[in-house]
């Protein structure tokens, strides 16, 4: 299955030092990048909070960021702030657009490892790039793109959201640091790469036994994780979690199922085995949970 995803915004990035300020603002190792290449990154707050994730790819002449839509002017915007002098240019693509290639009844992909780079085969109009969890995405101009079709992008979702990838946007940005959206498990956070926004409270965050297979195991440096949830409707980006009347976590992510909905959501270690409803009182069910929580 093939289809245009307009959630997705494409920004160039180009000039001499592109690559090392790239470096220094996003969580992956982009100076070692090589053209050919893609990867998994997050951009932080000075707190550790993700402000946007996305797919760095390197063509060689130039870098493409692969982000929510929603999120590409803000965070073109927040990052010109620390160009100085550094001779790096960032343009909004808007003739640029994302497709995704999918095969029918294709299963869930958890990442059993981190993978910090992976192939993305460079054309001459388009780059195709070959993504950890066995779906393909595609960036070209507009008029190269697959049509939309609704049923092949439900499709696309689901298998991110039972695979474990989540994609924040406006509506979530700020909700998390990487470790509760699973970024240092699916390769977007290198933790030997040097400096970066938040990079302190990332690696503080982190433990030496911080996996068993796909999931993540903390000792209390991190309250939260991330969580597949089953409902009856459908739910949306930013929609709150709760226990009772308490908060509990976020919806990140979400897709249509033939019972309803299935959602990513990053929600409490506490409210792990709770029963969870959503902000107007319809019931979740966990039906994954990428975290297991070490008692003392």
């Amino acid at each position: 299955m093939q289809t245009r995803l307009p959630f997705f915004g494409v920004v160039r990035v180009s000039g001499e030092d592109r690559a090392s300020f790239l470096h220094g603002q996003l969580s992956n190792d982009i100076n070692n990048l090589a053209s050919g290449q893609a990867c998994y990154a997050t951009y932080n707050t000075p707190k550790g909070r993700v402000l946007a994730n996305m797919l760095v790819v390197n063509r060689g002449e130039d870098l493409l960021l692969v982000m929510a839509q929603d999120l590409t002017e803000a965070i073109v915007k927040r990052l010109r702030m620390f160009v100085l002098r550094a001779k790096v240019v960032f343009e909004l693509m808007p003739d640029l657009a994302v497709s995704s290639e999918l095969a029918d009844n294709t299963e869930p992909h958890p990442a059993a490892e981190p993978q910090l780079s992976f192939p993305a085969q460079i054309q001459e109009n388009a780059v195709e790039i070959a993504l950890p969890h066995t779906g393909r995405l595609k960036i070209s101009v507009t008029e190269n793109a697959a049509e939309y079709q609704a049923e092949a992008e439900n499709a696309w979702n689901l298998h991110e959201i039972r695979s474990g990838y989540p994609w924040i946007c406006a509506a979530t940005k700020e909700a998390a640091v990487a470790q509760m959206l699973n970024q240092h498990i699916i390769g977007a956070v290198h933790f030997r790469k040097g400096c970066y926004p938040g990079q302190e409270i990332i690696a503080r965050a982190q433990q030496p036994r911080a996996r068993e297979g796909a999931r993540a195991q903390y000792r209390g440096q991190v309250k939260r994780g991330l969580a597949v949830l089953s409902g009856d409707s459908l739910e949306a980006a930013g929609i709150a979690v709760k226990v009772g009347e308490e908060e509990a976590g976020v919806i990140l992510n979400t897709a249509l199922t033939e019972q309803g909905s299935l959602s990513l959501a990053v929600i409490k270690f506490s409210a792990a085995e709770a029963a969870l409803t959503d902000a107007d009182g319809n019931a979740l069910k966990q039906e994954e949970l990428f975290f297991t929580v070490e008692k003392d």
